[in-house]
């Protein structure tokens, strides 16, 4: 008998044990749901984005997912599941995804020269592998130069003709003509066109919630309609952006959360790719100036030291995958008045991964907030108490971020001022930056202060080591008029 009721109560505390921590669990969800709402809710109030939608998955749950605004302002149209997302860059995913594919059906090779894919190519590109493609380190010209009614022959044409940006495998530098190139490879060796490759061996031949267009014009049921804010007239405007079918592999996918989800479970799963080509695909490549920092079509990026891999486009959309903490924040949205995608998955993260959560740490929307508001004082010790945190971090995305907020005042030219203290105190914040000193010269040359703009100028060019964008020409030049 006191066997039977030790028993019992060993049961009941067990059940009781469990059902605590169940209900722990629920509210540590509810919580942390009510956090990303309320987050989310305030950026997209801050940045004008008119329509998002975001999910983050945790050890194999979706324990986030909502949608919020408009896909489209003229029909009043909100977003939900079956709205479509144009996802630009973050397609290139998707692409690099297909050449490991290949590579572990063994129908290819990093190491393979694109001469033995594509033929009729100059002595300047003979050495170019698909590796190099896959990392941005090719030094080819870039097919975004020309105009997109060119056809492929005559815009190939062109590119055989330009000079090489820089020597095969020195240095990073995003570029559209390599993934053109990776669609034409995927072509090559399976006779299948890039679209129907790619559906059918990521997406099951789906056509549900998954699309290639890369034509902002084309009238696609469901999909947001993507938007530019103009800064003159204070309105959002519809994008007319159309590269093409050879933009597909750049920045033509469009599809839904709820599908891009899916995806993702194809890859944690290891039904896309094998766990070792998997982390093939997610070594570092390693460029000649061992300076540059990127994996094969994938970024790497750290938050308060946790490593990060992925990739974002347009400006729109993004996509991440903490691995050490199997955590994937998906964002997709349609437009915004000061880009901040990238800010936001960060932030996203310290929010959602329980280790970075208990940490109650600094997020970097405080930092974009106060510069917004033009509250400094407030902003550098936000930024000074996340960089504490983040001490590997040069928070590149922020510092862009920073800029355009100065950028969208000075474009307007009305605001002159506040631009120049959006420029000041990223310059001061990332005082090594070249891009801080050039738009500190760019201001001051509105203002007509030639002494000023000559002094950043000169120091932008200094800390442009690389010639970033061949920009050191223009901005001599720059100095060349304002001594004139």
């Amino acid at each position: 008998m006191k066997k039977s009721i030790k028993l019992t109560s060993i049961l009941l505390l067990l059940i009781f044990t469990i059902s605590f921590s169940n209900q722990k669990r629920q509210n540590t969800n509810i919580t942390t749901k009510n956090e990303i709402d309320t987050y989310l809710t305030r950026v997209m109030e801050l940045h004008n984005i008119p329509g998002l939608a975001l999910a983050v998955i945790k050890d194999d749950k979706i324990v986030y997912e909502n949608y919020f605004g408009k896909s489209s302002l003229e029909n009043n149209k909100s977003v939900d599941q079956n709205t479509l997302f144009r996802v630009y860059s973050a397609t290139k995913l998707i692409t690099s995804t297909a050449i490991f594919q290949l590579i572990q059906n063994k129908k290819l090779s990093l190491e393979d020269k694109i001469s033995k894919y594509i033929d009729g190519l100059p002595q300047q590109w003979q050495e170019v592998k698909v590796k190099n493609l896959l990392s941005h380190s090719s030094g080819l010209p870039d097919i975004i130069r020309y105009k997109s009614i060119l056809t492929d022959e005559e815009l190939m044409e062109k590119l055989f003709n330009d000079k090489m940006n820089f020597a095969t495998g020195n240095q990073f530098q995003y570029n559209q003509t390599n993934y053109w190139l990776l669609a034409q490879i995927i072509e090559k060796i399976t006779g299948m066109s890039f679209d129907d490759y790619i559906l059918k061996n990521q997406f099951d031949n789906s056509t549900n919630g998954v699309l290639f267009s890369s034509n902002s014009q084309e009238t696609i049921p469901n999909r947001a309609t993507r938007y530019f804010y103009n800064e003159k007239t204070k309105e959002f405007e519809k994008d007319t952006n159309n590269s093409g079918k050879r933009g597909h592999s750049g920045n033509g996918l469009n599809i839904t959360l709820k599908k891009f989800i899916e995806w993702n479970k194809k890859l944690d799963d290891n039904i896309l790719l094998s766990h070792k080509m998997k982390s093939e695909m997610w070594k570092p490549f390693n460029f000649t100036n061992q300076k540059d920092v990127f994996l094969h079509g994938w970024s790497s990026i750290k938050v308060n030291g946790l490593n990060s891999y992925g990739f974002s486009g347009g400006n729109l959309a993004a996509f991440r995958k903490f691995i050490d903490s199997n955590t994937t924040i998906i964002l997709l949205s349609n437009g915004y008045e000061i880009p901040v995608y990238d800010i936001i998955i960060n932030d996203i993260a310290r929010i959602s991964i329980p280790e970075l959560k208990a940490k109650k740490i600094t997020k970097e929307e405080d930092v974009m907030r106060f510069v917004t508001h033009r509250q400094f004082n407030k902003a550098i010790q936000s930024f000074k108490k996340l960089k504490k945190e983040n001490p590997n971090s040069d928070f590149d995305n922020l510092k862009w971020n920073i800029n355009s907020i100065g950028n969208s005042y000075a474009y307007s030219k009305k605001n002159i001022e506040n631009a120049l203290d959006v420029f000041k105190f990223n310059a001061k914040i990332n005082s090594n930056w070249w891009v801080s000193k050039a738009s500190l010269a760019e201001v001051y040359e509105m203002k007509n202060d030639s002494l000023k703009a000559i002094e950043n100028y000169k120091k932008a060019i200094l800390l442009n080591e690389d010639n970033q964008w061949n920009y050191n020409e223009q901005m001599k030049n720059k100095i060349a008029e304002l001594k004139r």
